[in-house]
């Protein structure tokens, strides 16, 4: 859990530096907190690139290919954000705890019926992101395996051709489930996408598309990694399980400093420049890869006092898990209640509960390129 030690000496070191990608490209790493929000609130950097399929890429994956809207991308990012700006924020994920609660407990309950020792993330972890959130966007429940299916091939590094392919297919039936909306609308993220869409909003189908595409991809294994890593190093720091479970309204900080700290995958988000960017004596060259190193941001000691501890109390916490500026998640307050909800309700359910093997020993999930565990085995 600890941050590899290289990352102290890039950290320390003024502006981007050259990075070999895993797809053995090249790129600029950034990896300072100060670097890192001043770059990615930057304009001329984005998701898009004038010729996406010549562009240099971080992962031999579909996960993060470049968006090939490059003349409009920003614009489209702000139609589409508009759009489901209300849905994502203010009330709106927390009006739904009861039965995120109902959906936790059952799951809990039927862990505690198979009997101790149990796979937190495949029992636990994993159902709950994606009931919650797969519900949250209106994919119907009958659809999550297949989707699920598609979107591990589309995270496996390695053979492009099958991630593209199933990348292809999921946004083709987000788009066939957005065309449902329009007949059958619900209380769901889809529905506001159907609703904006030409003819009776700002939106093109295009538009929508690209939106649901963008909430999927970052949402139920994203969310699913970080309850299970986040679980992780709360039950590798059993004073502050102990502490969340005599004060639950311990749970917000504690969701805050797992999202500093409990990073599966490291956390490299990678953007493009779109333009020529002179940035501390180095030139960023237009369409050059640029990767923000989220994890190590977060670690950066002239933001964080004592960075590598893991601390629930710990305030401010001004991380940057989510990103920086214009392409801030939208999922933010849905991430965060999903978390609070799990750090509130297992310590009340499970007061004793410990990891069944040091964390030390846990493989690391290696077939997806946003990472996380494998497994995560405890007993009570």
């Amino acid at each position: 859990m600890a941050e590899p030690e290289e990352f102290a000496a890039l950290r320390a070191r003024p502006g981007p530096l050259t990075l070999r990608t895993a797809a053995g490209d090249r790129g600029w790493l950034v990896a300072g907190y100060d670097d890192v929000r001043k770059l990615a609130a930057d304009a001329r950097i984005g998701r898009a690139h004038p010729r996406p399929r010549q562009a240099r890429r971080l992962w031999d994956a579909a996960m993060f290919v470049p968006q090939s809207n490059f003349g409009t991308e920003l614009g489209d990012h702000r139609c589409w954000r508009r759009v489901l700006t209300p849905r994502f924020t203010g009330p709106g994920p927390g009006a739904r705890r009861e039965p995120a609660v109902a959906l936790l407990d059952g799951l809990l309950d039927t862990m505690l019926a198979a009997g101790p020792p149990a796979d937190l993330r495949r029992m636990v972890a994993e159902p709950f992101a994606t009931r919650l959130v797969l519900d949250f966007i209106g994919i119907p429940g009958e659809e999550h395996a297949r989707m699920r299916a598609w979107s591990d091939a589309i995270r496996a590094p390695g053979d492009r051709a099958a991630a593209e392919a199933a990348r292809a297919a999921l946004l083709g039936r987000l788009g066939e489930l957005i065309d449902r909306r329009r007949a059958d609308p619900a209380d769901d993220a889809l529905t506001d996408l159907a609703g904006a869409l030409a003819g009776h909003g700002p939106l093109t189908r295009e538009q929508a598309v690209e939106a649901a595409g963008h909430l999927f991809f970052g949402g139920h294994e994203t969310v699913a990694a970080r309850i299970a890593y986040g679980l992780l190093f709360l039950l590798a720091h059993p004073g502050q399980y102990r502490a969340l479970h005599d004060d639950p309204s311990l749970a917000a900080g504690a969701v805050e400093e797992i999202l500093r700290l409990a990073v599966p995958g490291g956390s490299w988000i990678p953007r493009y420049a779109r333009e020529d960017i002179p940035f501390r004596g180095t030139l960023i060259g237009a369409g050059d890869l640029v990767v923000f190193a989220l994890q190590a941001a977060n670690r950066d000691p002239g933001r964080f006092t004592g960075p590598g501890r893991f601390d629930i109390t710990r305030a401010p916490n001004p991380h940057l898990a989510f990103g920086h500026g214009k392409f801030y998640c939208l999922g933010a307050d849905l991430a965060r209640f999903a978390l609070r909800t799990v750090c509130e309700r297992l310590p009340q359910r499970l007061p004793g509960l410990g990891l069944h093997k040091p964390w030390a020993v846990l493989p690391a999930d290696e077939e997806r390129v946003t990472g996380g565990l494998r497994s995560l085995p405890v007993s009570w």
